[in-house]
């Protein structure tokens, strides 16, 4: 097999490559007897059908499987012989079997430019003290009574604090709100047997407010004006008008914080057992954040250190993963402004991107300079926690897919991602911050 790389660019190179008719003869008989060795065919015995049968039946399956063997051999090989080379992307290649039986392939690759590494060992970061006051496990216990207090039928007026069970219409303008919106609004048309908090609602302004007062059996008209970015267009900035029938009023109740509460999390406990179980708790939920914190500073520490060109292809793809999570997260916490201007918001995160995508190639050199690699039992172990999480039940299929989508350098990469920033972390110099 040869292999030609040229590079053309501080972030591209030109790859070249033959296989010889022989080495893609045995590649090709591998992948036929594989497809042979479970083919089941009429008329004739599992395993057993001619070679020529094989051919014919799979041949586009068997055309597939070629291609991305000897696209498989051929990048693994380029690596081989260019250890100084670090390539991002092998691009998308021209390739295929030839009429003499060889194989060639080209290729553009984007690779990771040349750049000086700053010291990253030592490296000064402040995280607080992990230590938990008795305060502190006071007020994690009253949350947790807070979490699991009940809500009885009381006879009386709502006040706030309460919650309120009722029923609804809406109208706008006099008419219904699904035929002023002309279309279904599902919850906004109306509800019987509505739980409502009886305090201020930033989602509806002004209805939990306008039940104070009111008893069950009463009724009321309550004026609502939405925002201008609430999520139903032909609302916004709309006064709804609510028809409530108060059918209960439920005030909330607290519950003791006594062994009873934490029976079903901490059986047979005593309170003063629970208390330092849930100390330990919160001391290890500030361990994990301050190891977040650590990895954190550490990444901006680096960033500022590093400034060297990057493939504007690489750059663009990656700006859009980073404004696609700014704009999930912000829909997430209810802010629906942020996809208004995605020209504007695509400009802002391109430095962060930036930022990120170097701190990343930073990253990657100090995992080769510290001989820090990712054994084949970690990367399977995170393919299975993948498969898991996204429902597949056939982790070989699974594989096989990451495979085919070119995934599983990156999960490897990850992972030694990951525990290069542990070694950072781990030899950096930790102080607490100024009182």
């Amino acid at each position: 097999m040869e292999i030609t790389i040229n590079k053309t660019s501080d972030c591209q190179a030109t790859l070249q490559a033959t296989a010889t008719p022989s080495e893609v003869s045995a590649v090709k008989d591998s992948v036929i007897a594989a497809y042979a060795s479970g083919a089941r065919i009429p008329g004739f015995r599992p395993g057993k059908a001619p070679k020529s049968v094989i051919v014919k039946r799979y041949a586009e399956a068997i055309k597939d499987e070629l291609d991305y063997r000897m696209q498989s051999d051929i990048q693994e090989k380029a690596l081989e012989e260019n250890p100084e080379l670090k390539v991002l992307d092998f691009g998308k290649p021209e390739c295929g079997e030839q009429a003499d039986g060889s194989y060639s392939l080209s290729s553009t690759l984007t690779i990771v430019p040349a750049f000086e590494l700053p010291e990253y060992m030592g490296l000064e970061v402040t995280v607080p003290s992990t230590e938990v006051s008795d305060d502190e496990v006071e007020e994690t216990m009253k949350r947790y009574a807070e979490a699991s207090a009940t809500h009885e039928v009381v006879e009386r007026a709502a006040a706030m604090g309460d919650i309120a069970v009722i029923d609804f219409k809406t109208t706008v303008e006099g008419k219904p709100a699904a035929e002023f919106c002309g279309k279904p609004l599902g919850f906004m048309e109306g509800r019987e047997g509505h739980w409502q908090a009886v305090e201020a609602d930033s989602f509806m302004p002004g209805l939990g407010e306008g039940l104070v007062g009111l008893s069950a059996g009463e009724s009321k008209s309550i004026a609502v004006t939405m925002k201008e970015d609430f999520p139903i267009a032909e609302l916004s900035g709309k006064t709804v008008d609510f028809a409530v029938t108060v059918k209960e009023v439920r005030e909330k109740v607290v519950p003791e914080i006594s062994p009873e509460l934490f029976a079903a999390s901490m059986p047979g406990k005593t309170l003063e057992e629970i208390k330092e179980l849930v100390r330990e708790n919160m001391k290890s939920s500030k361990e994990r954040a301050n190891e977040e914190s650590k990895a954190d500073q550490i990444s901006e520490k680096l960033a500022d250190q590093l400034s060297f060109a990057l493939p504007a292809e690489l750059v663009e793809r990656e700006n859009e993963n980073t404004v696609q999570r700014k704009v999930y997260a912000a829909i997430q916490s209810g802010n629906y402004d942020i996809a208004k201007d995605m020209d504007k918001l695509r400009e802002e995160s391109k430095a962060e991107t930036e930022r990120n995508l170097r701190v990343y190639f930073a990253l990657q050199e100090i995992a080769s300079k510290e001989h820090i690699m990712a054994t084949d039992q970690e990367v399977l172990s995170a393919l299975a926690d993948m498969a898991e999480k996204a429902k597949e039940k056939n982790l070989k299929t699974f594989i096989r897919k990451m495979q085919r989508e070119n995934r599983i350098t990156g999960v490897r990469l990850s992972i030694i991602t990951s525990k290069v920033l542990d070694l950072l972390a781990r030899n950096a110099k930790v102080s607490a911050p100024e009182a």
